[in-house]
């Protein structure tokens, strides 16, 4: 569930929650850390999390913390259980219908754009420059 009074993400089935504030030590000290697939450290650090269930969804998350250490931004994309998006399976279709999906599951469960809260954003995306779909929520 996604709860838009103050941002937080929870997953479903384990007891962990994404949200504003989340220091990269809390997540590291985490039950979901152990589900970190690889990382990037480029002053930001994104971590690509193992696809889980919100909402009775399976999303890939990401997680980017900025220099110091705290939340700047979760991205979840729907996850199919066939594979891993790569190039060689990628479409533009299939990236729309992701959106698409993200789109429809917004309205469901959060309701009518736009996003905006005293917390930060979210918002349903689509960027051709790396041919992915997801919904990104951005802390302040």
């Amino acid at each position: 569930m996604i709860n838009i009074q103050n941002g937080n993400i929870d997953i479903d089935n384990i007891n962990f929650t994404i949200k504003q504030k989340l220091t990269k030590d809390e997540f590291i000290s985490s039950n979901l850390f152990a589900d970190v697939l690889n990382h990037d450290d480029y002053g930001y650090t994104r971590y690509y999390i193992k696809p889980q269930m919100i909402c009775g969804e399976k999303f890939a998350i990401s997680l980017i913390f900025n220099p110091e250490g705290v939340l700047y931004m979760a991205n979840i994309g729907l996850h199919s259980d066939d594979s891993f998006s790569s190039w060689e399976n990628w479409s533009e279709s299939r990236e729309m219908q992701k959106k698409e999906f993200h789109d429809k599951w917004l309205e469901k469960n959060i309701g009518q754009p736009p996003y905006s809260y005293t917390w930060g954003l979210m918002a349903s995306s689509y960027d051709p420059r790396s041919g992915s779909s997801s919904i990104n929520i951005t802390y302040k």
